[in-house]
């Protein structure tokens, strides 16, 4: 049974903070009992629709639904599957921003209480394990903690599974993949991960904030798939 996560806050520039003032999150209006953000703004959340099912590319990259868009079908992905809550649009990323760079941390219970809930709406065969996008060591003493471990613990809270962050570990710092053109990102996160052999038999989630690309999801993937990983797919609360 999925338990919604409550968030509430009092204005404070354009995403407001404090718990549980029974305010939108985003607007400051009166929000429902038990809800986050009032009815307009969750009308206005970019919600996923036609997408390809492999790396959840959406719009212009896709030509028959249901079917992977052309770049999968190409060069296919180490991830089976990909599933994402929304389109990194407004006001979605904005949510992520300010959990990924401003210690918004609480953001992480609103963020993945809706990857969960959109989860099992799909009510698709769950995996063994999740495992989160993990960061360097260098750019975690600098952040202090990693926003996709952060999610991904609500994530699998909900849909009782367990997480295992500690088998998977990215060995050499990369540039943010925002910062690259597409032509360069491959090669970024290329050989960057190191994984168990924990994994070995399991089927696996790949937890994230954002999917840009999919380069860095698919070289986990690969890392995993290395370690004896039966399957891995790709869980993210938006796709750019």
């Amino acid at each position: 049974m999925f338990q919604r996560f409550t968030l509430s806050t009092y204005f404070q520039g354009n995403i407001h903070h404090g718990l549980w003032s029974g305010n939108c999150l985003l607007c400051a209006a009166r929000a429902p009992a038990g809800k986050d953000l009032c009815p307009a703004c969750e009308r206005s959340l970019p919600r996923t629709e036609w997408a390809c099912p492999r790396c959840a590319a959406h719009g212009a990259a896709m030509e028959v639904e249901g079917v992977a868009c052309g770049e999968c079908q190409t060069h296919p992905p180490a991830y089976v599957c990909t599933c994402a809550a929304f389109r990194y649009a407004s006001p979605v990323d904005k949510l992520i921003q300010h959990l990924k760079y401003h210690d918004r941390l609480e953001l992480s219970r609103l963020l993945g209480g809706y990857l969960a809930n959109h989860l099992q709406a799909l009510n698709n065969p769950l995996p063994d394990v999740v495992v989160p996008v993990p960061l360097h060591s260098s750019r975690l003493r600098e952040r202090g903690y990693n926003q996709s471990l952060e999610i991904a613990r609500f994530v699998a809270q909900t849909l009782e599974l367990p997480v295992n962050w500690k088998d998977a570990q990215r060995i050499r710092p990369t540039v943010p993949q925002t910062e690259l053109p597409r032509e360069q990102r491959r090669k970024n996160v290329h050989d960057a991960f190191m994984t168990g052999g924990a994994f070995a038999g399991q089927r696996v989630a790949i937890v994230d904030d954002v999917m840009t690309s999919g380069h860095t999801a698919n070289a986990l993937a690969e890392s995993l798939l290395r370690s004896g990983a039966m399957e891995v797919r790709v869980w993210v609360v938006a796709r750019a």
